[in-house]
């Protein structure tokens, strides 16, 4: 049995998988650790099963998007405390214990933390500390709570109480997640943990655009009856 099971889904990231794992191999928690890959596509199985810190390496048949994946890798994860990042995603060595932290709290159900951008790009940084920090910073308060998914963690009981993550949804999945959590206890936003993810998504989509998809996605979801149904992944 783990104390905390990390779970990564990596579809077709046989180039970027590596890294993410020998950050993974690095972290400073004193409790016992699982790392579990959702892999899609033979060479990232592949690197996923080499790897020396990957203890299982599930293959995704279904290829829905990392909600599904996600949700995959938690069904066979034994943690009581379930992390999630991206295979293009670089976590800092405490990062695990930086949220297993927040839970000696009985009350905290999920916990979040910033993203920044995993590039030397000076336009970049400056984005993502607007977009996905102090935007984060301002919206939790109000309740508008949304755990990104590079670099999120949750209780193992609230997150099966819950069903885990809505695999309906074609993006928005994370928002979701989190203000389905918030009715359990209470979803904290960790400030001093980030992660660097890749801005490829930012590259190819542009920040107007990917603003303006996610303020649809945020209107559709919002109104009842309706889901964001906009492929993002």
């Amino acid at each position: 049995m783990a104390d905390a099971s990390v779970v990564v889904p990596a579809c077709e990231e046989a180039d970027r998988l590596d890294r993410t794992l020998d950050a993974l191999a690095t972290q400073r928690f004193d409790g016992a650790l699982e790392v579990i890959v959702v892999a899609t596509g033979r060479e990232t199985l592949a690197v996923a099963r080499d790897h020396p810190r990957v203890d299982r390496a599930l293959v995704d048949e279904r290829c829905d998007g990392p909600g599904p994946a996600r949700n995959l890798g938690a069904s066979v994860a034994s943690g009581d405390v379930l992390c999630f990042t991206d295979a293009d995603t670089i976590v800092p060595s405490t990062w695990v214990r930086r949220h297993y932290r927040h839970y000696a709290i009985p009350t905290v159900v999920g916990v979040g933390g910033p993203l920044r951008a995993g590039t030397d790009d000076p336009l970049h940084p400056l984005a993502f500390r607007v977009l996905s920090d102090w935007w984060y910073r301002l919206s939790w308060p109000v309740g508008f709570v949304q755990q990104p998914g590079p670099n999120c963690s949750v209780r193992r009981s609230a997150f099966e109480a819950i069903d885990g993550f809505d695999e309906s949804l074609a993006f928005l999945e994370d928002t979701d997640l989190s203000l389905r959590l918030k009715r359990r206890g209470t979803v904290v936003y960790d400030h001093t943990c980030p992660v660097a993810t890749s801005p490829r998504r930012q590259e190819r989509e542009g920040y107007v655009g990917l603003f303006l998809t996610n303020l649809v996605g945020y209107l559709r979801y919002a109104l009842p009856g309706t889901t964001p149904i906009r492929p993002y992944f």
